[in-house]
Protein backbone atom coordinates (compact mmCIF):
# COMPACT_ATOMS: atom_id res chain seq x y z
CA UNK A 1 0.00 0.00 0.00
CA UNK A 2 1.58 3.34 -1.24
CA UNK A 3 2.57 5.78 1.57
CA UNK A 4 0.13 8.51 0.67
CA UNK A 5 -2.77 5.86 1.12
CA UNK A 6 -1.71 5.05 4.32
CA UNK A 7 -1.73 8.63 5.47
CA UNK A 8 -4.97 9.37 4.28
CA UNK A 9 -6.31 6.19 6.06
CA UNK A 10 -4.45 7.64 9.47
CA UNK A 11 -6.32 10.89 8.49
CA UNK A 12 -9.21 9.82 8.17
CA UNK A 13 -9.44 7.52 11.20
CA UNK A 14 -8.91 10.42 13.40
CA UNK A 15 -11.46 12.25 11.94
CA UNK A 16 -13.61 9.37 12.94
CA UNK A 17 -13.05 9.13 16.54
CA UNK A 18 -14.45 12.50 16.50
CA UNK A 19 -17.32 11.65 14.65
CA UNK A 20 -18.47 9.05 16.81
CA UNK A 21 -17.19 11.07 19.75
CA UNK A 22 -19.73 13.72 19.01
CA UNK A 23 -23.24 12.02 18.20
CA UNK A 24 -22.88 9.10 20.82
CA UNK A 25 -21.94 8.76 24.56
CA UNK A 26 -19.00 6.16 24.10
CA UNK A 27 -17.75 4.85 27.29
CA UNK A 28 -14.48 5.33 28.53
CA UNK A 29 -13.94 1.88 28.33
CA UNK A 30 -13.60 2.07 24.87
CA UNK A 31 -10.60 4.51 25.04
CA UNK A 32 -8.09 2.04 26.61
CA UNK A 33 -9.82 -1.07 24.69
CA UNK A 34 -8.93 0.79 21.48
CA UNK A 35 -5.12 1.47 22.83
CA UNK A 36 -4.59 -1.79 23.79
CA UNK A 37 -6.04 -3.35 20.61
CA UNK A 38 -3.89 -1.30 18.26
CA UNK A 39 -0.53 -2.05 20.12
CA UNK A 40 -1.33 -5.57 19.81
CA UNK A 41 -2.46 -5.83 16.19
CA UNK A 42 1.36 -3.44 15.43
CA UNK A 43 3.52 -6.22 17.92
CA UNK A 44 2.11 -9.29 16.79
CA UNK A 45 1.34 -9.14 13.59
CA UNK A 46 4.41 -6.70 12.33
CA UNK A 47 4.92 -8.91 9.02
CA UNK A 48 1.18 -8.19 7.80
CA UNK A 49 1.28 -5.12 6.72
CA UNK A 50 -2.39 -4.28 6.11
CA UNK A 51 -2.69 -5.71 9.80
CA UNK A 52 -0.18 -3.18 11.72
CA UNK A 53 -1.83 -0.14 9.60
CA UNK A 54 -5.24 -1.05 11.09
CA UNK A 55 -3.46 -0.51 14.20
CA UNK A 56 -2.05 2.78 13.49
CA UNK A 57 -5.72 3.42 12.42
CA UNK A 58 -7.29 2.29 15.35
CA UNK A 59 -4.88 4.29 17.61
CA UNK A 60 -5.85 7.50 15.45
CA UNK A 61 -9.82 7.04 16.20
CA UNK A 62 -8.54 6.06 19.89
CA UNK A 63 -6.95 9.89 19.64
CA UNK A 64 -9.92 11.42 17.65
CA UNK A 65 -12.14 10.33 20.59
CA UNK A 66 -10.00 11.68 22.94
CA UNK A 67 -9.09 15.09 21.55
CA UNK A 68 -12.84 15.47 21.60
CA UNK A 69 -13.34 14.44 25.23
CA UNK A 70 -10.66 16.92 26.25
CA UNK A 71 -12.47 19.54 24.74
CA UNK A 72 -15.92 18.79 25.41
CA UNK A 73 -14.52 18.67 29.49
CA UNK A 74 -12.60 21.70 29.18
CA UNK A 75 -16.07 23.99 28.28
CA UNK A 76 -17.23 22.82 31.70
CA UNK A 77 -16.55 25.81 34.03
CA UNK A 78 -17.65 26.14 37.39
CA UNK A 79 -19.82 29.29 37.80
CA UNK A 80 -22.82 30.23 39.53
CA UNK A 81 -25.80 30.07 37.12
CA UNK A 82 -29.00 32.23 37.46
CA UNK A 83 -27.74 34.57 40.22
CA UNK A 84 -26.62 38.24 39.87
CA UNK A 85 -22.76 38.20 39.52
CA UNK A 86 -20.41 40.98 38.35
CA UNK A 87 -17.60 39.92 36.53
CA UNK A 88 -14.98 41.43 34.11
CA UNK A 89 -13.69 40.92 30.99
CA UNK A 90 -12.55 41.89 27.23
CA UNK A 91 -14.49 42.29 24.13
CA UNK A 92 -12.21 39.63 22.14
CA UNK A 93 -14.07 39.99 18.55
CA UNK A 94 -16.01 42.12 16.54
CA UNK A 95 -19.37 43.13 17.64
CA UNK A 96 -22.12 40.99 16.10
CA UNK A 97 -24.60 44.48 15.49
CA UNK A 98 -28.39 42.98 15.13
CA UNK A 99 -31.45 45.14 14.16
CA UNK A 100 -32.37 45.74 17.57
CA UNK A 101 -29.61 44.63 19.74
CA UNK A 102 -25.94 43.64 19.81
CA UNK A 103 -24.19 40.31 20.56
CA UNK A 104 -20.21 40.47 22.30
CA UNK A 105 -18.30 38.05 23.07
CA UNK A 106 -16.62 38.75 26.31
CA UNK A 107 -13.64 36.81 27.72
CA UNK A 108 -12.92 36.50 31.64
CA UNK A 109 -10.37 34.74 33.36
CA UNK A 110 -12.74 31.92 33.30
CA UNK A 111 -14.66 31.22 30.26
CA UNK A 112 -15.88 33.31 26.94
CA UNK A 113 -19.81 34.98 27.36
CA UNK A 114 -22.13 35.75 24.94
CA UNK A 115 -23.93 39.34 25.97
CA UNK A 116 -26.98 40.16 24.31
CA UNK A 117 -27.38 43.86 25.19
CA UNK A 118 -28.75 47.39 23.31
CA UNK A 119 -27.10 48.55 20.40
CA UNK A 120 -26.14 51.77 22.28
CA UNK A 121 -23.98 52.90 24.05
CA UNK A 122 -21.50 52.01 21.11
CA UNK A 123 -19.08 49.10 21.62
CA UNK A 124 -16.01 47.92 20.14
CA UNK A 125 -13.22 45.14 19.63
CA UNK A 126 -10.85 45.63 22.87
CA UNK A 127 -12.78 46.93 25.67
CA UNK A 128 -12.46 46.46 29.08
CA UNK A 129 -16.16 45.94 30.40
CA UNK A 130 -17.58 45.55 34.19
CA UNK A 131 -20.93 43.41 33.86
CA UNK A 132 -23.48 43.06 35.98
CA UNK A 133 -26.29 40.35 35.56
CA UNK A 134 -27.55 36.66 35.45
CA UNK A 135 -24.98 34.44 33.74
CA UNK A 136 -26.86 31.03 32.12
CA UNK A 137 -25.81 28.32 29.80
CA UNK A 138 -27.37 28.10 26.33
CA UNK A 139 -30.35 26.42 26.35
CA UNK A 140 -30.08 22.55 24.77
CA UNK A 141 -33.24 22.52 21.77
CA UNK A 142 -35.18 19.28 21.03
CA UNK A 143 -33.70 19.74 17.37
CA UNK A 144 -30.65 22.11 17.89
CA UNK A 145 -27.90 22.07 20.38
CA UNK A 146 -27.49 25.91 21.00
CA UNK A 147 -24.47 25.05 24.00
CA UNK A 148 -22.56 23.06 21.33
CA UNK A 149 -22.67 25.63 18.45
CA UNK A 150 -21.93 28.22 20.92
CA UNK A 151 -18.59 25.61 21.99
CA UNK A 152 -17.40 26.07 18.39
CA UNK A 153 -16.69 29.40 19.25
CA UNK A 154 -15.41 28.27 22.72
CA UNK A 155 -18.11 30.39 24.13
CA UNK A 156 -19.75 28.64 27.69
CA UNK A 157 -22.18 30.61 28.38
CA UNK A 158 -24.53 33.69 27.77
CA UNK A 159 -26.28 36.70 29.63
CA UNK A 160 -28.69 39.29 28.21
CA UNK A 161 -29.04 42.48 29.01
CA UNK A 162 -27.35 43.29 32.39
CA UNK A 163 -25.85 46.60 33.45
CA UNK A 164 -22.47 46.98 31.59
CA UNK A 165 -19.92 49.68 32.56
CA UNK A 166 -17.11 50.41 29.79
CA UNK A 167 -13.65 50.55 32.04
CA UNK A 168 -11.24 51.15 29.54
CA UNK A 169 -10.79 50.72 25.59
CA UNK A 170 -8.18 49.30 23.39
CA UNK A 171 -7.31 46.37 25.35
CA UNK A 172 -7.20 43.55 22.55
CA UNK A 173 -4.26 42.12 20.00
CA UNK A 174 -2.91 44.67 18.26
CA UNK A 175 -2.91 42.98 14.90
CA UNK A 176 -6.51 42.05 15.24
CA UNK A 177 -7.79 45.84 16.46
CA UNK A 178 -6.31 46.87 13.29
CA UNK A 179 -7.64 44.15 11.15
CA UNK A 180 -11.29 45.38 12.55
CA UNK A 181 -10.75 48.81 11.68
CA UNK A 182 -9.52 48.10 8.63
CA UNK A 183 -13.12 46.43 7.67
CA UNK A 184 -15.05 49.15 9.69
CA UNK A 185 -13.34 51.82 7.47
CA UNK A 186 -13.59 49.51 4.29
CA UNK A 187 -17.53 49.34 5.00
CA UNK A 188 -18.02 52.54 6.20
CA UNK A 189 -16.43 53.43 2.52
CA UNK A 190 -18.76 51.12 0.89
CA UNK A 191 -21.85 52.73 2.82
CA UNK A 192 -20.27 56.49 1.17
CA UNK A 193 -19.63 55.44 -2.46
CA UNK A 194 -22.97 53.45 -3.28
CA UNK A 195 -26.75 53.29 -2.46
CA UNK A 196 -29.24 50.86 -0.33
CA UNK A 197 -29.78 48.17 -0.88
CA UNK A 198 -27.03 48.18 -3.73
CA UNK A 199 -24.35 48.84 -0.83
CA UNK A 200 -25.32 46.45 1.98
CA UNK A 201 -25.01 43.54 -0.89
CA UNK A 202 -21.89 44.78 -2.09
CA UNK A 203 -20.71 44.79 1.97
CA UNK A 204 -21.87 41.38 1.70
CA UNK A 205 -19.99 39.96 -1.31
CA UNK A 206 -16.95 41.02 0.34
CA UNK A 207 -16.90 41.15 3.45
CA UNK A 208 -19.51 38.38 4.66
CA UNK A 209 -21.31 41.38 5.93
CA UNK A 210 -25.45 40.78 5.59
CA UNK A 211 -26.82 41.95 8.27
CA UNK A 212 -27.40 45.06 6.54
CA UNK A 213 -29.30 43.41 3.85
CA UNK A 214 -33.00 43.79 4.04
CA UNK A 215 -35.02 41.06 5.10
CA UNK A 216 -37.03 40.94 1.98
CA UNK A 217 -33.78 40.78 -0.05
CA UNK A 218 -32.43 38.22 2.26
CA UNK A 219 -35.66 36.04 1.86
CA UNK A 220 -35.33 36.22 -2.63
CA UNK A 221 -31.87 34.77 -2.10
CA UNK A 222 -32.56 32.06 -0.39
CA UNK A 223 -35.52 31.34 -2.14
CA UNK A 224 -33.60 31.38 -5.50
CA UNK A 225 -30.39 29.08 -3.75
CA UNK A 226 -27.70 32.44 -3.71
CA UNK A 227 -27.41 33.28 -0.27
CA UNK A 228 -23.71 31.47 -0.44
CA UNK A 229 -22.66 34.84 -2.46
CA UNK A 230 -23.08 37.11 0.44
CA UNK A 231 -21.34 34.83 2.68
CA UNK A 232 -17.33 34.73 2.96
CA UNK A 233 -17.40 30.67 2.97
CA UNK A 234 -15.20 27.80 1.21
CA UNK A 235 -18.55 27.51 -0.98
CA UNK A 236 -18.46 31.13 -1.95
CA UNK A 237 -14.33 31.19 -2.17
CA UNK A 238 -14.45 27.82 -4.21
CA UNK A 239 -16.42 28.92 -6.56
CA UNK A 240 -14.72 32.60 -6.91
CA UNK A 241 -11.84 31.16 -7.39
CA UNK A 242 -12.86 28.67 -10.20
CA UNK A 243 -14.68 31.82 -11.87
CA UNK A 244 -11.37 33.94 -11.69
CA UNK A 245 -9.47 31.26 -13.45
CA UNK A 246 -11.69 31.19 -16.08
CA UNK A 247 -11.74 35.13 -16.42
CA UNK A 248 -8.03 35.36 -16.54
CA UNK A 249 -7.93 32.78 -19.23
CA UNK A 250 -10.16 34.55 -21.37
CA UNK A 251 -7.78 37.66 -20.61
CA UNK A 252 -5.01 35.52 -21.84
CA UNK A 253 -3.17 35.88 -18.71
CA UNK A 254 -1.02 32.77 -18.01
CA UNK A 255 -1.90 30.35 -15.50
CA UNK A 256 1.21 30.84 -13.31
CA UNK A 257 0.32 34.54 -12.65
CA UNK A 258 -3.58 34.16 -12.86
CA UNK A 259 -2.98 31.76 -10.10
CA UNK A 260 -0.70 34.23 -8.00
CA UNK A 261 -3.11 36.79 -8.32
CA UNK A 262 -5.87 34.87 -7.21
CA UNK A 263 -3.81 34.16 -4.20
CA UNK A 264 -3.44 37.95 -3.41
CA UNK A 265 -7.25 38.40 -3.90
CA UNK A 266 -8.18 35.43 -1.25
CA UNK A 267 -5.26 36.82 1.09
CA UNK A 268 -6.98 40.54 0.43
CA UNK A 269 -10.73 39.00 1.70
CA UNK A 270 -9.40 37.26 4.64
CA UNK A 271 -8.07 40.80 5.46
CA UNK A 272 -10.46 42.46 5.02
CA UNK A 273 -13.01 40.21 7.36
CA UNK A 274 -10.58 40.51 10.06
CA UNK A 275 -9.45 37.23 9.45
CA UNK A 276 -11.88 35.23 11.69
CA UNK A 277 -11.26 31.65 11.94
CA UNK A 278 -14.32 30.71 9.82
CA UNK A 279 -12.60 33.22 6.87
CA UNK A 280 -9.34 31.51 7.26
CA UNK A 281 -10.92 28.13 6.63
CA UNK A 282 -13.05 28.88 3.80
CA UNK A 283 -9.77 31.01 2.24
CA UNK A 284 -8.03 27.80 3.03
CA UNK A 285 -10.79 25.64 0.98
CA UNK A 286 -10.37 28.23 -2.23
CA UNK A 287 -6.62 27.99 -2.40
CA UNK A 288 -7.03 23.96 -2.30
CA UNK A 289 -9.03 24.39 -5.41
CA UNK A 290 -6.28 26.56 -6.93
CA UNK A 291 -3.58 24.19 -6.31
CA UNK A 292 -5.85 20.88 -7.39
CA UNK A 293 -6.03 22.87 -10.70
CA UNK A 294 -2.62 24.02 -10.99
CA UNK A 295 -1.05 20.37 -10.15
CA UNK A 296 -3.84 18.20 -11.68
CA UNK A 297 -3.21 15.15 -9.19
CA UNK A 298 -6.71 14.38 -7.72
CA UNK A 299 -5.09 11.70 -5.21
CA UNK A 300 -2.22 14.92 -3.95
CA UNK A 301 -5.28 17.19 -3.40
CA UNK A 302 -6.96 14.49 -1.85
CA UNK A 303 -5.05 13.75 1.15
CA UNK A 304 -4.12 17.98 1.13
CA UNK A 305 -8.41 17.89 1.75
CA UNK A 306 -8.42 15.56 4.32
CA UNK A 307 -5.20 16.47 6.10
CA UNK A 308 -6.36 20.35 5.99
CA UNK A 309 -9.56 18.91 7.21
CA UNK A 310 -8.44 16.80 10.14
CA UNK A 311 -6.27 19.96 11.49
CA UNK A 312 -8.77 22.21 11.48
CA UNK A 313 -10.71 19.19 13.19
CA UNK A 314 -8.13 18.91 16.07
CA UNK A 315 -7.72 22.41 16.73
CA UNK A 316 -11.37 22.54 16.78
CA UNK A 317 -13.51 19.31 17.02
CA UNK A 318 -17.18 20.98 17.52
CA UNK A 319 -16.64 22.00 13.73
CA UNK A 320 -16.91 18.91 12.25
CA UNK A 321 -20.94 18.61 13.60
CA UNK A 322 -22.43 21.96 14.45
CA UNK A 323 -20.58 24.30 12.17
CA UNK A 324 -22.51 24.16 8.84
CA UNK A 325 -20.26 26.46 6.92
CA UNK A 326 -17.19 24.12 7.75
CA UNK A 327 -19.59 21.36 6.09
CA UNK A 328 -20.47 22.97 3.16
CA UNK A 329 -17.23 24.53 2.32
CA UNK A 330 -15.27 21.36 2.93
CA UNK A 331 -18.25 19.49 0.53
CA UNK A 332 -18.43 22.07 -2.04
CA UNK A 333 -14.72 22.27 -2.47
CA UNK A 334 -14.75 18.57 -2.72
CA UNK A 335 -18.08 18.76 -5.38
CA UNK A 336 -14.76 21.48 -7.21
CA UNK A 337 -12.14 19.37 -6.94
CA UNK A 338 -13.83 15.40 -7.78
CA UNK A 339 -17.27 15.92 -9.98
CA UNK A 340 -16.36 19.04 -11.87
CA UNK A 341 -13.71 17.28 -14.55
CA UNK A 342 -16.14 14.64 -14.50
CA UNK A 343 -19.10 16.93 -15.97
CA UNK A 344 -16.74 19.02 -18.31
CA UNK A 345 -17.53 16.88 -21.10
CA UNK A 346 -21.23 17.39 -21.34
CA UNK A 347 -21.01 20.98 -21.26
CA UNK A 348 -18.91 21.43 -24.12
CA UNK A 349 -21.33 23.04 -25.60
CA UNK A 350 -21.53 26.17 -23.71
CA UNK A 351 -19.65 29.24 -24.49
CA UNK A 352 -16.16 30.02 -22.66
CA UNK A 353 -16.78 33.82 -23.15
CA UNK A 354 -17.39 35.86 -20.25
CA UNK A 355 -16.42 32.15 -17.98
CA UNK A 356 -20.18 31.04 -18.90
CA UNK A 357 -19.13 27.68 -18.71
CA UNK A 358 -17.15 27.74 -16.04
CA UNK A 359 -19.86 29.09 -13.57
CA UNK A 360 -22.59 26.48 -14.41
CA UNK A 361 -19.89 23.93 -14.03
CA UNK A 362 -18.72 25.34 -10.95
CA UNK A 363 -22.51 25.91 -9.92
CA UNK A 364 -23.72 22.50 -10.25
CA UNK A 365 -20.39 20.48 -8.98
CA UNK A 366 -20.77 22.44 -5.71
CA UNK A 367 -24.53 22.01 -5.33
CA UNK A 368 -23.96 17.80 -6.30
CA UNK A 369 -21.91 17.84 -3.07
CA UNK A 370 -23.74 20.62 -1.01
CA UNK A 371 -27.58 20.27 -1.58
CA UNK A 372 -28.12 17.54 0.52
CA UNK A 373 -26.41 18.40 3.57
CA UNK A 374 -28.57 22.08 2.87
CA UNK A 375 -31.77 20.68 2.93
CA UNK A 376 -30.83 18.05 5.49
CA UNK A 377 -30.21 21.28 7.91
CA UNK A 378 -32.48 23.76 6.99
CA UNK A 379 -35.23 22.19 5.09
CA UNK A 380 -35.44 23.90 2.04
CA UNK A 381 -34.39 22.67 -1.88
CA UNK A 382 -34.36 25.63 -4.15
CA UNK A 383 -35.34 24.31 -7.57
CA UNK A 384 -34.58 28.07 -9.38
CA UNK A 385 -31.09 27.38 -7.81
CA UNK A 386 -29.00 26.97 -11.01
CA UNK A 387 -30.93 29.20 -13.21
CA UNK A 388 -30.49 31.59 -11.08
CA UNK A 389 -26.51 31.13 -10.03
CA UNK A 390 -25.99 30.66 -14.24
CA UNK A 391 -27.55 34.37 -14.59
CA UNK A 392 -25.93 35.89 -11.78
CA UNK A 393 -22.14 34.46 -11.30
CA UNK A 394 -20.97 35.18 -14.38
CA UNK A 395 -21.35 38.78 -12.97
CA UNK A 396 -19.88 38.51 -9.17
CA UNK A 397 -16.40 38.04 -9.92
CA UNK A 398 -16.83 41.49 -12.02
CA UNK A 399 -18.89 43.16 -9.32
CA UNK A 400 -16.43 42.26 -6.58
CA UNK A 401 -13.40 43.29 -8.46
CA UNK A 402 -14.57 46.77 -9.31
CA UNK A 403 -16.46 47.02 -5.85
CA UNK A 404 -12.93 46.16 -3.75
CA UNK A 405 -10.74 48.59 -6.19
CA UNK A 406 -13.53 51.35 -5.53
CA UNK A 407 -13.14 50.75 -1.69
CA UNK A 408 -9.68 50.79 -2.02
CA UNK A 409 -9.29 54.20 -3.89
CA UNK A 410 -11.80 55.41 -1.29
CA UNK A 411 -9.19 54.92 0.88
CA UNK A 412 -7.47 58.04 -0.46
CA UNK A 413 -10.58 60.04 -2.01
CA UNK A 414 -14.07 59.23 -1.62
CA UNK A 415 -15.65 61.45 -4.86
CA UNK A 416 -13.23 59.10 -6.96
CA UNK A 417 -14.62 55.26 -5.64
CA UNK A 418 -17.69 57.05 -6.48
CA UNK A 419 -17.31 57.56 -9.78
CA UNK A 420 -15.16 54.26 -10.06
CA UNK A 421 -17.79 52.69 -8.80
CA UNK A 422 -20.91 52.61 -10.83
CA UNK A 423 -20.30 50.04 -12.85
CA UNK A 424 -20.56 47.80 -9.51
CA UNK A 425 -23.90 49.47 -9.13
CA UNK A 426 -24.86 48.72 -12.35
CA UNK A 427 -24.15 45.03 -12.00
CA UNK A 428 -25.52 45.12 -8.68
CA UNK A 429 -29.17 46.08 -10.12
CA UNK A 430 -29.09 43.48 -12.56
CA UNK A 431 -28.20 40.75 -9.41
CA UNK A 432 -30.69 42.46 -7.61
CA UNK A 433 -33.23 42.32 -10.13
CA UNK A 434 -32.58 38.84 -11.43
CA UNK A 435 -33.16 37.42 -7.46
CA UNK A 436 -36.51 39.21 -7.23
CA UNK A 437 -37.82 37.99 -10.60
CA UNK A 438 -36.63 34.54 -10.11
CA UNK A 439 -37.79 34.21 -6.31
CA UNK A 440 -41.46 34.99 -7.85
CA UNK A 441 -41.56 32.17 -9.72
CA UNK A 442 -44.06 29.24 -8.41
CA UNK A 443 -42.35 26.67 -6.68
CA UNK A 444 -38.72 28.66 -6.80
CA UNK A 445 -38.21 26.56 -3.29
CA UNK A 446 -39.97 23.52 -1.72
CA UNK A 447 -40.10 22.68 2.11
CA UNK A 448 -38.65 19.36 2.78
CA UNK A 449 -39.08 19.17 6.33
CA UNK A 450 -37.94 16.02 8.81
CA UNK A 451 -35.34 14.24 6.26
CA UNK A 452 -33.76 11.46 7.95
CA UNK A 453 -30.04 11.18 7.84
CA UNK A 454 -30.02 8.23 6.30
CA UNK A 455 -31.03 9.44 3.13
CA UNK A 456 -28.36 11.65 3.45
CA UNK A 457 -25.46 9.03 4.51
CA UNK A 458 -27.07 7.07 1.34
CA UNK A 459 -26.53 9.83 -1.33
CA UNK A 460 -22.76 10.29 -0.44
CA UNK A 461 -22.15 6.78 -0.75
CA UNK A 462 -23.81 6.38 -4.34
CA UNK A 463 -21.90 9.75 -4.59
CA UNK A 464 -18.35 8.20 -3.80
CA UNK A 465 -19.40 4.91 -6.08
CA UNK A 466 -20.78 7.09 -9.11
CA UNK A 467 -17.37 9.37 -9.56
CA UNK A 468 -15.09 6.45 -8.91
CA UNK A 469 -16.74 4.53 -11.54
CA UNK A 470 -16.77 7.31 -13.97
CA UNK A 471 -13.21 8.13 -12.85
CA UNK A 472 -11.98 5.00 -13.60
CA UNK A 473 -14.08 4.17 -16.75
CA UNK A 474 -12.22 7.60 -18.08
CA UNK A 475 -9.01 6.43 -17.14
CA UNK A 476 -9.62 3.29 -19.50
CA UNK A 477 -10.64 5.45 -22.50
CA UNK A 478 -7.59 7.34 -22.18
CA UNK A 479 -5.59 4.21 -22.17
CA UNK A 480 -7.63 3.21 -24.95
CA UNK A 481 -6.96 6.38 -26.87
Amino acid sequence: MPKSKIFLFLCLSFITGVFFASYLRIPQIIIPTLAILGIILITCWRPQKNTVILGFCLIAVMLGIMRYRIIENNEIQKIPLDTSIEITGIVVDNPDTRTDQVKLTLETQKTKILITTEKFPKYQYGDKLQVNGKIQEPIIFPDFDYRKYLARFHITHVMYYPKIQILSRGQGNIIKKNLFKIRSKFENIINQILPEPHASFLAGLLLGAKRGIPEDLMNNFNKTGTTHIVAISGYNITIIAVLLIGIFNWLSISRKYSFYLIILTISGFVVLTGASSSVVRAAIMGILVLVAGKSGRVSSITNALVFTGMIMIAINPYILRFDAGFQLSFLATMGLVYVMPLLEKFFKWLPEKFSIRESLLATISAQITAVPLIVYQFGRLSLIAPLANLLILPLIPFTMLIGFISGIIGFIYVPLAEWLAWPAWLFLIYEIKIVEWLAKVPYADVQIPSLHWIWVAGYYVVLVVVIRFLRKKEKREEFIN
